[in-house]
């Protein structure tokens, strides 16, 4: 009889033991899934909870900066980088939103005034979505063709825009031909839309032979798109 209260107990025991050790892995385990599928920013927001403005510049009947050599329209090259980053962005639980998902423009009808109201209806969008990040994706264009690479311009009455742009060009400045240039100031329409951190990227030079060989390429559009994604979640202090 002692013998079978000292079996019993004994199992009790183990029991015990192997049920602890079940709890406690649950927990471990709990805390990582928390850890991996809540990535957090410096005020204390869900990634998730994050929304990312992102403008392709031109479209329709307003092509942008032609190139040099190829003729090709700026507007087609925006819209790719800006798909682009759009991919990169949406997999990791952000939420985008476009101001065009095609070639072409937002003015409706292309009578007198079109330009004028397909930078307002840019700006409907962006008040819409209450953004955190406004990017707007440009490629540059100079009469002196010798100038290259990427650029990013913030409105100077905006000190977080300013540091989005900083965040952008030290990516570009790494990992980009000939970006080493530091931010500067514009007084861009596209910047004054909201008071959340907005930039316009200026992602290379289609007056430049070099870039703009460089700009039609696919893995190079990828890189700029890379280059933006990591500035921006980088500003946004993700972990």
């Amino acid at each position: 009889m002692k013998k079978s209260r000292k079996y019993i107990f004994s199992l009790l025991k183990k029991g015990q033991i192997i049920f602890c050790m079940v709890v406690a892995l649950l927990v471990i385990s709990s805390c990582i899934a928390v850890d991996i599928g809540t990535a957090t920013a410096s005020n204390g927001k869900e990634s998730l909870d994050f929304t990312i403005v992102i403008d392709a510049g031109h479209g329709g009947i307003d092509p942008g900066s032609i190139g040099y050599k190829t003729k090709v329209k700026e507007s087609v090259i925006n819209l790719s980088v800006a798909k682009k980053l759009e991919q990169k962005l949406s997999e990791i639980g952000l939420r985008v939103i476009m101001t065009r998902k095609d070639e072409n423009g937002l003015y409706g009808l292309s009578t007198t005034n079109y330009k004028k109201r397909d930078m307002q209806k840019r700006r409907d969008i962006i008040e819409k979505a209450h953004p955190d990040v406004v990017v707007s994706v440009h490629m540059n264009s100079y009469v002196r063709h010798n100038l290259r690479g990427a650029q990013v311009f913030f409105d100077k009455t905006s000190p977080v825009s300013e540091q989005l742009a900083l965040f952008i060009q030290d990516q570009f400045a790494s990992k980009l031909e000939k970006s080493d240039k530091g931010i500067s100031v514009g007084d861009y329409y596209m910047l004054k839309c909201t008071k959340a951190a907005s930039v316009i990227a200026e992602c290379g030079f289609l007056s430049n032979e070099e870039d703009e060989k460089l700009l039609l390429n696919e893995a190079y559009q990828d890189k700029i798109a890379e280059c933006i994604f990591v500035g921006i979640v980088g500003f946004l202090n993700l972990e």
